[in-house]
């Protein structure tokens, strides 16, 4: 009866900490770094719940959201998520639509966002709003943010 207990309770975190998330697929993958898709400034920003420079980049991503409500910001976990997953973003407090990876294989999501991505974390796609973006992998401060979507 323990056994069964225990299965459920990790179907059952494991399963809320999914719903969270919108799986990511290659063609969502394809659009959401596709400059073509964004008409006001956006933050693509991938992430890793166990990558500390991605987390710093979250909450100055949360910051900015704060001063500049016109700035979109869209997250996808550069991984399947777990239990941890939810709570470690929700700490960041970086708002708007989250993704991570689904069932799809690791590489070919990487691929579909970025063909040149090599994997490195954090990785930032900065879209200005009027076709212009960049593809940033490291930290990135508040400046170098507003800097690369002309925000003030």
């Amino acid at each position: 009866m323990r056994k069964l207990f225990a299965l459920l309770l990790i179907a059952l975190t494991t399963g809320a900490a999914a719903a969270d998330f919108t799986s990511l697929d290659r063609s969502t993958g394809r659009s959401l770094t596709a400059a073509a898709s964004h008409t006001r400034p956006t933050v693509v920003a991938l992430w890793a719940s166990d990558c500390v420079y991605c987390k710093k980049n979250l909450r100055t991503l949360a910051a900015l959201a704060k001063a500049n409500r016109q700035l979109r910001i869209v997250t996808v976990a550069a991984e399947v998520p777990g239990p941890a997953t939810g709570p470690e973003i929700n700490k960041t407090g970086v708002p708007g639509e989250r993704y991570a990876y689904g069932d799809d294989v690791p590489e070919a999501l990487a691929y579909a966002l970025d063909p040149h991505w090599r994997g490195e974390l954090p990785r930032t796609y900065l879209f200005d709003g009027k076709g212009g973006v960049q593809a940033v992998s490291g930290v990135i401060d508040a400046a170098g943010f507003r800097a690369a979507l002309q925000l003030k």
